[in-house]
């Protein structure tokens, strides 16, 4: 009898670029009409997003509510999932756009004003050191407690990634799809 554990076990792994694609267009969907008085330029909106943080915005209250909670087990797998995303981002060493400041994508440098991209000013450390006051522990990973921050940081790494893979910018490595994998495993934890 032949053996076709390695054939099966290839056809098994899951493509998080197409998942992570397909899932974007449903939050592209939803935040267009969420959000129909904005400019229809996909920047506007998440711009939008990234500034709203009234209960409007159900991407920012869903975010909070996945970061106070340990004992949940929701919660505890979203946490993960960014300390996961944040080792991949350091391994993967994804660049911003050259419009950009010359920075890699991380959690170290992650982009707070758009307007400011071209300067330091723009960008923001939200990594904390174990010894500093306010912060939250994901698992050995120490973040900023400020999720009016912290949040729209998040929101923008995951559009870097999505221009980034949208326009063919992204080589298929095995570091790069790990990134996207972690992108897929946070939005779909946040538009649930």
């Amino acid at each position: 009898m032949p053996d076709f554990k390695k054939e099966w076990l290839s056809k098994a792994h899951i493509d998080h670029f197409a998942q992570f694609m397909t899932l974007w267009l449903g939050f592209n969907s939803w935040y267009r009409s969420h959000y129909s008085e904005i400019d229809k330029r996909d920047r506007a909106f998440i711009d939008k997003l990234k500034t709203d943080f009234t209960g409007r915005n159900q991407i920012y209250s869903r975010f909070c509510n996945l970061i106070a909670e340990d004992s949940i087990k929701e919660n505890l797998k979203f946490k993960s999932d960014l300390e996961s995303l944040y080792y991949s981002l350091n391994r993967a060493g994804i660049k911003y756009p050259q419009d950009h400041y010359n920075f890699n994508i991380s959690f170290e440098t992650a982009l707070y004003n758009y307007s400011l991209r071209k300067a330091t000013a723009g960008y923001s450390n939200l990594i904390k050191l174990r010894r500093q006051p306010d912060k939250i522990k994901l698992d050995e990973v120490y973040i900023i407690s400020d999720k009016q921050r912290f949040c729209p940081c998040l929101i923008e790494i995951l559009y870097q990634i999505r221009c980034h893979l949208f326009h063919g910018d992204l080589e298929p490595s095995e570091e790069n799809h790990e990134v996207v994998k972690y992108c897929y495993f946070i939005l779909f934890a946040l538009l649930k």
